[in-house]
């Protein structure tokens, strides 16, 4: 969480740089605070393929990054680096809604996909976390995972799946629901 800015868009660079041959896009997944998203865009600068941003917000204030700082403060942040896409990832369910209210008025694609944990930990949040320090809920099964996301594409999303946790059977029951109102998967 607490990389210095020029160390992370070095290394974001050279990770663009092994790997640009052969990639469709860039997705930059769970930044958890303004400075995250910006290293890891500025790491993404010298590419030509597509880049997506996604954070993750506060268990308990989708409208909050991890770091506590307001979602709604990327403006800035999009606004200069411009990714493709912006989304919310590996936070609650529950909460995603709220984030997605923001992302709406950032004017590029957006999304959503969650995880199925109980919470992040504030033990997980320290260097070096596994997902072995998480527990998985046992009430989100495919039909209620569906269920979100389904009131997410209800509000423009047009990029959505599964974290951690969610698994083939989630996405099935996605796939099965999102053909079922006619939606395209791509």
């Amino acid at each position: 969480l607490n990389i210095p800015l020029q160390e992370a868009a070095r290394l974001f660079a050279e990770l663009v740089r092994l790997t640009e041959d052969t990639a469709d896009l860039f997705l930059i997944e769970t930044a958890s605070s303004l400075a995250q998203a910006r290293g890891a865009l500025m790491g993404c600068c010298a590419t030509s393929k597509p880049v997506w941003l996604a954070v993750s917000v506060k268990d308990d204030d989708g409208s909050r990054l991890r770091s506590g700082e307001p979602l709604l403060d990327l403006a800035p942040v999009l606004a200069e680096f411009q990714p493709a896409a912006v989304l919310i990832n590996c936070s609650r369910p529950e909460v995603i809604g709220a984030g997605l209210e923001i992302l709406q008025r950032f004017d590029r694609p957006f999304g959503a996909y969650a995880n199925g944990f109980t919470g992040i930990t504030d033990g997980f949040l320290q260097e070096a976390p596994t997902v072995d320090a998480l527990q998985q809920r046992q009430d989100l099964g495919p039909a209620e995972y569906a269920q979100f996301v389904m009131g997410w594409v209800a509000m423009g999303a047009t990029i959505v799946g599964g974290c951690c946790e969610v698994g083939p059977d989630h996405i099935a029951e996605l796939a099965h629901q999102l053909r079922a109102a006619g939606h395209e998967i791509i």
